[in-house]
């Protein structure tokens, strides 16, 4: 009898502990449905917080508030300028291009001497040129398939910008929350952190926000400053849309891509286009937009960490896959800063193997 009651008071102690824990499972995981939206823009802001707050208080020490303003109203200018430059450039290429169509002016320029002579495909797109030029209407109806295809594309591509730029703002508005609060956000930090990693929590703390500015600048800054100057090389040559090939420079040296894989393109079509010297002096600077980030990124990176250029293309690539153009940027700093956590981890676990059994214990006392 008494047997029996034990097992009873058992069965209803496993039965209230199972309830409880359904139900704080199924509380997560609602939470996380509701911030999961909110996760990519979040971690975009502490990224861009991280990286910036040591600047706002070498400008403005012991002024973290108006630091935050200041940098809020900049971020907001960084984004919205180059965005709308961006879309301006591809409406007006839009725009002129359909008019011409419809008024039957668009002529397309005839191709330069030796295209045919390209391998592979100089005679098949020297064809095609030909045809452009002599009836573009044909080549039009012959692919109109293809090309309303890549309109479909490009105005889901547009969306998913837009959707980018709408995250960047609000990651913007969080970095300047955490600038103003960056002591009270780090208090918070060092506790969760001690908590996942015991001892060594306030260590991995600090090696994670040093990953965070070393790939921000050396990544970032760098992939940002040459769709910069690519920007205002294909402006000043009259490349048509130069703010959208900016932005595919942008994504080709995030993901540590030649970016001459995009200017040179641009490079031919100057040189189909334009004078001998422009094409010339174009063609010389898209050689030094493709080669200052030897020199820019070994400045910038930061001594102490040494993040593999495999793990920021798999970060950036994948993360653009799974999140859209905030995922490029994002995927490729968490990736990093996953990778120099997991490299410390496995440091300090070899230095605990090689410890006596005394100083494990000690260390774990303290």
């Amino acid at each position: 009898m008494e047997a029996d009651r034990s097992e009873q008071v058992f069965l209803g102690r496993v039965t209230s502990a199972t309830i409880r824990v359904v139900l704080l499972g199924a509380w997560m995981v609602w939470c996380l449905q509701i911030v999961f939206p909110f996760v990519i823009p979040i971690l975009w802001g502490a990224i861009i917080a991280t990286a910036v707050f040591p600047l706002t208080q070498r400008l403005l020490p012991g002024r973290p508030l108006i630091g935050a303003i200041l940098f809020g109203l900049l971020g907001f200018s960084l984004i919205l300028v180059p965005s709308w430059l961006f879309l301006d450039s591809i409406g007006e290429f839009a725009t002129r291009v359909g008019k011409q169509w419809s008024e039957g002016k668009l002529h397309v320029p005839p191709p330069r001497p030796g295209v045919e002579e390209w391998p592979l495909v100089g005679p098949k797109l020297h064809a095609l040129w030909v045809q452009a030029v002599d009836a573009p209407a044909s080549v039009v109806e012959r692919y109109l398939p293809q090309l309303r295809e890549a309109g479909r594309w490009l105005m889901r591509s547009l969306a998913h910008l837009s959707l980018g730029v709408l995250q960047s703002l609000f990651a913007v508005i969080l970095a300047a929350a955490f600038i103003a609060k960056a002591d009270a956000t780090q208090r918070a930090l060092v506790p969760v952190a001690e908590r996942i990693a015991p001892q060594h929590g306030e260590r991995l703390l600090e090696l994670a926000v040093a990953t965070v500015r070393s790939v921000a600048k050396g990544v970032l800054g760098v992939a940002f400053v040459q769709a910069l100057l690519a920007w205002i090389g294909m402006r000043v040559a009259g490349v048509p849309a130069p703010g959208a090939w900016a932005l595919l420079v942008l994504i080709v040296a995030v993901a540590q891509l030649p970016s001459l894989l995009i200017l040179g393109p641009v490079a031919v079509y100057v040189f189909t286009t334009e004078s001998t010297t422009t094409a010339v002096s174009f063609l010389v600077w898209a050689v030094f937009v493709g080669v200052i980030d030897n020199v820019l990124k070994p400045l910038l990176l930061g001594r102490g960490v040494r993040v593999p250029m495999l793990v920021i293309v798999v970060g950036a690539i994948g993360g653009m896959i799974s999140s859209g153009i905030i995922g490029l940027f994002v995927g490729a700093v968490v990736l990093g800063v996953g990778y120099e956590l997991f490299a410390e981890w496995v440091k300090v676990a070899e230095e605990r193997a090689t410890m006596a059994p005394g100083e494990i214990a000690r260390d774990t006392a303290l």
